[in-house]
Formats: structure tokens, sequence, C-alpha cells
């Protein structure tokens, strides 16, 4: 064994650890790939559960809101139909507050347009509650009769 043999050897050596410089890095990428790829899917998954159920709770919460106001409504002008005209005024603040808490909150053009014109009548009604005027019973009417209509979801 010459000198040839032991530069062929080294040769060889050399050649293996430049192979294992390559061949390591790459199986590291590639197991760190093979991990990630499906963990990111899974999260992107999770992420759109989430926001599909976040959006739900809020339409939820709207839904119960509007029955809210829908409710307040009702007793107001019940208690106005039985000239009890006081426990209507505490009523028709309660609805006309819930109604300004919404129009505030909500995205929904249609139900601020609503809601904008039934808080117009705010002071007309707490007005007409106070002085025990029974036409207010009139002027409730068409307001509860949108909202009615607009809010059923």
């Amino acid at each position: 064994m010459g000198r040839a043999d032991h530069n062929e050897g080294s040769t060889t050596r050399g050649s293996l650890m430049r192979n294992n410089l390559i061949v390591w890095p790459i199986l590291v990428i590639a197991g760190f790939l093979a991990g990630f790829i499906p963990q990111h899917s899974k999260a992107n998954r999770l992420e759109q559960k989430v926001s599909a159920s976040t959006a739900q709770i809020d339409a939820c919460q709207l839904s119960e809101q509007l029955s809210q106001l829908r409710d307040s409504g009702t007793l107001m002008y019940l208690e106005a139909t039985q000239k009890n005209y006081g426990t209507s005024g505490d009523d028709a603040n309660r609805f006309f507050n819930q109604a300004q808490r919404l129009a505030n909150s909500t995205q929904d053009e249609a139900l601020r347009t609503l809601l904008g014109g039934t808080l117009s009548m705010r002071d007309r009604i707490i007005a007409d509650l106070a002085k025990g005027d029974a036409a207010v019973v009139s002027e409730m009417q068409p307001i509860l009769s949108k909202v009615e209509q607009g809010t059923k979801r």
C-alpha cells in the first residue's frame, strides 16, 4: 500500500463526508417540512372553524338582542293599552335604550335605518306617556309593527 492507496482512501473519505454534509441538512429540512405542513394545514382548518363559530355566536347574540327589543316594545305597548302609563314609560325607556345600543353597534345598514326611524319617535312617545295621553297607543303601533317585521331573522 503506497501513497496512491492512501490518497484514494482519503478521497473516498472526503467524498463521503461531503455527501453527508449535503444529505443530512436535506433530511433535516425534509423532516421539518413533513411535520410542519400537516400542522399548518390543521391550524388553518381550526382557524376557519373558530371563525365560523364566532360568526354564528355573533348572529345568535344579535338575534337575542332583537328578541329582547321586541319584548320590551310589546310590554311598553301592553302597559299603555291598559293605561299604566308610568310602567309603560319605564318600558319605553328600556325599549329605546336597547334600540339605541343596537343602532350604535350593528353593521347592518337596514337595521340601523329601522332603529333610527324608531328612535326618532322616542321623545314624543315618552312625553305622551308622561302626560298620560291615550293617543300614544296609536303612535306606538306603527313603530312596533316595523320593529316586528324588520327584526325577524
